[in-house]
């Protein structure tokens, strides 16, 4: 059950890891090569369309809307799109495309020739398609001539006089409108402009407010205060599962207001998701670990619910690990690398510590299948004994003897174990060993007076009892008692032989028998067999 549950955890914590959303919008351009070569020198870039659109969003990002403007093409406008002016248009460009798709999502080539075979010109790339009510508007990066002899690459002017149409469509509504009035358009902080920071904000409040609410409805539900485990529910609901809640609410209103290249960074490397998915598997890790102490202690098992914490702990740091590796991957760090030489490290730990793990391994084993418990008195191997302790390492077990034998659990896990404790009853079988000068009736005797003893004696069970005259010994008649106790408590069961034992002696003496001695008769060749003994 906690292996399947720590399992579950970490593939959960991958799920959403991998799973937020990071595109608005599916291109419907081909992927092509994105491989970056050298174009012609130009100061901004634009030898290439790759090279071309990222300027661009650099500049956006400042904001530099003179700079941004010389990334479009703004040759042969209509009248009314060239009276905006380049840096009107640049800016109308970026909020449109801003509130459509993300850096990832360029599908552009990163060759100074472009893309071929697309079916598009020589000297035209496709950069995305803009959904309108009346269709797709697409958007091109064309080759133009700088005017020095070189061509360079920038946004097509037809795309370019689409550009007015395009933000209307995809202006923010009146109230959003109104807010932005109240700031200042030429800052930015991360390429966010201050309204947009300030709707952040207020959504933030809000939401935390809304989704602490419901997390608490939902611990009262769950849970009551009375319950132990109220603080670990209270911790769940209104702690880590508020703020995820939270972190997706102001990233999906961050992509419908549109952000500049820098928070589209930031959010892509999910840093704030992924260390409120390591605080959530930890506070589910809590609550599940206090749920199976308390059961455990419940069912008298201790030594199994002290084991919890280590176990929860290696957990924790097993999920951190995952959570770093995620976080590196998508900040672009190659992590096959980290993981190869993570691989060789483990493996140098893996064996330096192949004893202490397979110790581990075999506590883990004895607490999970329960075959024996602190208190139990068990047999292994030629040792009787209580069970004092279940550690990490050892199990320790105190003698009949009082001395303490350690035993490494990698070994004790897998003895044949004889645990005495969870015998419902104790059986009592002793062998009667009587002379071979006894009479037969007296040996019917015995057996019947012993049989009627166990029968009327309360502690003994009523089946099953057997008497038996069963076997010759080389040197006495054999005769086998077998009956239950009614008793499970070892010390209890030595005081019901004694009283069986002594009832029996009684018995062959009345019947005048008697108890046979080891012996050994010697006879000699050519001489007459001794009569005496």
């Amino acid at each position: 059950m906690y292996i399947r549950a720590t399992f579950l955890t970490v593939s959960a914590l991958f799920f959403f890891l991998t799973a937020f959303p990071a595109n608005a919008q599916e291109p419907v351009s081909q992927p092509v090569e994105t491989v970056q070569k050298a174009g012609p020198e130009d100061v901004l870039n634009r030898g290439t369309p790759l090279g071309s659109i990222e300027g661009f969003l650099r500049a956006a990002t400042k904001p530099d809307w003179e700079e941004a403007a010389e990334y479009l093409d703004l040759r042969n406008l209509p009248d009314d799109v060239r009276e905006l002016g380049g840096p009107e248009l640049a800016r109308e460009f970026h909020h449109v495309i801003s509130r459509l798709w993300w850096i990832d999502d360029l599908i552009v080539n990163g060759t100074p020739e472009g893309a071929q075979g697309d079916g598009l010109p020589v000297y035209r790339d496709e950069l995305l398609r803009v959904p309108m009510p009346d269709g797709d508007v697409p958007i091109w990066m064309q080759k133009v001539p700088r005017g020095d002899g070189v061509d360079i690459w920038k946004v097509s002017n037809r795309s370019v006089a689409q550009i007015p149409k395009l933000y209307d469509e995809y202006s923010y509504s009146a109230p959003v409108e109104t807010v932005r009035g109240w700031f200042p358009e030429d800052v930015s902080f991360l390429g966010i402009e201050p309204f947009k920071w300030f709707i952040l904000a207020v959504v933030a409040v809000i939401s935390w407010l809304v989704y602490f609410l419901l997390g608490f409805i939902l611990t009262r539900i769950v849970s009551s205060p009375a319950s132990d485990n109220y603080p670990y529910v209270k911790k769940l609901f209104t702690g880590p599962l508020v703020l995820l809640a939270v972190l997706v609410t102001i990233g999906l209103v961050l992509r419908d207001l549109g952000a500049g290249k820098y928070a589209r960074d930031l959010m892509d490397s999910k840093t704030l998701i992924t260390l409120a998915i390591v605080w959530f598997s930890w506070a589910l890790l809590d609550l599940y670990k206090r749920i199976k102490q308390a059961r455990l202690i419940a069912d008298n098992r201790p030594g199994a619910a002290k084991l919890f914490q280590p176990m929860t702990t290696l957990v924790k740091i097993v999920i951190v690990i995952f959570g770093i590796l995620f976080w590196l991957n998508n900040i672009g760090v190659n992590i096959t690398t980290v993981l190869a030489g993570l691989g060789v490290g483990g493996l140098a730990v893996a064996l330096a510590l192949q004893k202490p793990l397979e110790d581990m391994m075999g506590a883990l084993t004895i607490f999970s299948q329960g075959t024996v418990r602190v208190g139990d008195l068990c047999r292994f191997g030629e040792t009787i004994g209580w069970i004092e302790d279940i550690g990490l390492r050892t199990t320790r077990v105190r003698t009949l003897v009082n001395s303490v034998v350690s035993v490494p659990n990698s070994q004790f896990a897998y003895m044949e174990i004889d645990n005495l404790t969870l015998r419902e009853k104790i059986r009592y079988w002793p062998t009667l060993r009587l002379r071979y000068d006894t009479q037969r009736e007296a040996i019917r005797s015995v057996c019947e007076r012993i049989r009627a003893m166990l029968v009327d004696d309360e502690h003994v069970y009523e089946e099953p009892i057997r008497v038996r005259f069963t076997n010759f010994d080389d040197d006495a008649i054999l005769i086998k008692v077998h009956a239950f106790l009614r008793t499970a408590d070892y010390a209890t069961s030595l005081v019901y032989r004694e009283r069986l034992n002594l009832g029996i002696m009684a018995i062959v003496e009345e019947e005048g028998a008697h108890f046979a001695l080891p012996g050994r008769s010697i006879y000699q060749e050519g001489e007459p067999a001794s009569a005496e003994p």
